[in-house]
């Protein structure tokens, strides 16, 4: 930090230098009347043209390449398009970090400059497709703040793996998106860029820690963009924007060279990149160009993995999971995973009800592990930086977090490792293809309210892909019902009694959740595709 700003002065510089990326025809009028729906306001605002709004909303990602390619668009009026469409979300959401408008658009400029130059050149898989990146990701020049006023003020000097990787497909990058202080909670709020809004319902949180990427594209100011997971930080934001997103097994997509809110050697449950879109093709798509492209070239991490373009013969084995066994879903998503395990019998595949094992176990060591330091390096961070913690991590409690000894964290090991091979044998006994569970017990709740993680926080544990796939939204009839219906105690039924009506909840996303197998990316891709067509004829 320069001279004696305080955590305030910064945020006011940060965000007034952010504003000023955006033109002054793109703004929003300030007489223009908001609900708490906002989703529809970029398509009456009057900023984007006809045309504007047809492609930002009529296509998907997979669209887009197609189209640039046909030349029915350029990758400059794409380009130009979201960028307009992204600086209306940011305007109703503050769902942005960093804007890079300007210099996307002489890059979409310059790409159709060298396709008109040479127009028998191979296509580069992503060649004019606009991607939004979280936070965490480096872009040379800009900040890579993660919500924390230490990190405010000291651009990127070089790329992380991703971005570098996305460029070198033909990729625009066009902005960053807001995260939460520590990216550590599900709440996407800090002190230098403040709280993103949920388009649906802005008195609802828009998830985290990937927020501002769930938000972004549900307002379709991106079709495509990269969130990180580490105990369901790229699903919960899709489920609460009503986005597709998925989770990868580690070791796919590159993660090299973010920024982080952990010490860089810190073991344990790994974290992930992937995407966060608005249909399940295109995450499918991101997830085949990725692993066709030598991602390990990138990141030493990587797998030499590849995509095989297998497609089954066979209607998938699913296994239907109702609750975890610790957290009782709120009525409306219970009603959503019943009725979409009705759709998908109706429609022939074989649909096996079960209970997931060890559930308790799991959530137990994977909480140690998220904390062998005790949250020190974190805590540092905040301190460093000279700012208050928002109320969400305040809740986390970071100073009340022990220690782990080495023995204390080779035992957690050890007991990731027993659970992992009780797992294996559980996925082969029921003969699995994949498992549809809910992505969490709640819609998306009030500001700093959502609690329970255990329902993404699992497949983290067992690195298992799972991919989010809306399926609606609260209806009136989905009303309260009594405290009886909290079947697992104390912490359950204080979740459960934040569902207080259906109005409260007005317009929420609903969503269930498909797993699959470790490095078995490419058949889970498929399953959900067969899945996301049952539950919404896509």
């Amino acid at each position: 930090m320069a001279g004696d700003k305080t955590y305030v002065d910064i945020s006011r510089a940060k965000c007034e230098q952010r504003d000023r990326f955006i033109r002054d025809d793109w703004r929003i009028s300030k007489k223009l009347s908001l609900g708490n729906n906002v989703t529809q306001v970029p398509k009456t605002c009057g900023i984007l043209t006809e045309r504007e709004i047809g492609i930002t909303e009529d296509n998907d990602a997979v669209d887009l390449v197609k189209k640039i390619r046909q030349q029915e668009y350029t990758a400059e009026e794409v380009t130009v398009a979201f960028c307009k469409r992204a600086a209306i979300a940011q305007q109703l959401t503050n769902c942005l970090t960093e804007i890079f408008f300007e210099d996307a658009i002489e890059r979409a400029r310059q790409l159709d400059q060298e396709r008109a130059s040479n127009p028998s050149a191979p296509w580069k898989p992503l060649h004019g497709l606009p991607i939004s990146l979280k936070d965490s990701f480096n872009v040379p020049g800009l900040d890579s703040t993660i919500g924390m006023t230490y990190f405010a003020n000291k651009p990127a000097t070089e790329y992380s793996a991703l971005p570098k990787l996305l460029l070198d497909l033909g990729a625009v990058l066009y902005c960053k998106t807001n995260v939460p202080q520590t990216m550590m909670t599900a709440d996407s709020d800090n002190n230098v860029f403040g709280r993103t809004l949920n388009p649906s319902n802005l008195k609802l949180t828009a998830g985290g820690s990937s927020g501002g990427e769930g938000s972004l594209i549900a307002m379709r100011g991106s079709v495509l963009g990269i969130g990180t997971d580490i105990a369901g930080s790229i699903r919960i934001p899709s489920i609460c924007n009503g986005i597709y997103g998925a989770r990868p097994s580690s070791g796919i997509v590159p993660f090299d060279g973010q920024q982080s809110p952990e010490d860089p050697g810190m073991p344990g449950i790994e974290v992930v990149a992937g995407p966060m879109a608005t249909s399940s093709r295109a995450c499918a798509f991101f997830m085949k160009t990725i692993m066709s492209a030598q991602a390990w070239r990138y990141d030493t991490s990587c797998l030499h993995l590849r995509w095989q373009g297998h497609q089954s013969s066979r209607k998938p084995r699913i296994g239907l999971v109702l609750d975890d066994g610790v957290y009782t879903p709120f009525p409306p998503v219970r009603r959503t995973i019943r009725e979409a395990a009705q759709k998908l019998r109706d429609a022939g595949l074989d649909v096996v009800e079960l209970r997931l094992p060890h559930v308790p176990a799991a959530v137990g060591i994977t909480y140690g592990m998220f904390a062998v330091d005790g949250c020190e390096f974190v805590q540092n961070l905040i301190k460093e930086g000279k700012e208050p913690e928002v109320e969400s991590v305040t809740r986390v409690n970071l100073a009340a977090i022990p220690k782990s000894s080495l023995q204390g964290y080779m035992d957690l090991t050890a007991g990731r490792r027993k659970l992992q091979a009780a797992y294996h044998e559980f996925w082969f006994e029921n003969e699995l293809d994949a498992i549809i569970l809910p992505g969490a017990p709640q819609t998306a709740t009030r500001f700093d309210e959502w609690g329970p993680i255990s329902y993404t926080m699992l497949w983290n544990f067992l690195d298992y892909p799972a991919t989010i796939i809306p399926t609606g939204r609260v209806r009136e009839s989905d009303v309260a019902d009594g405290d009886d219906s909290a079947l697992y105690g104390e912490q359950d039924l204080k979740n459960y009694k934040l569902y207080d009506s259906p109005e409260t909840y007005k317009d929420a996303p609903l969503s269930v959740q498909v797993v699959g197998m470790k490095q078995e990316d490419e058949a889970l891709a498929e399953i959900v595709g067969l899945v996301d067509s049952i539950l919404n004829h896509s």
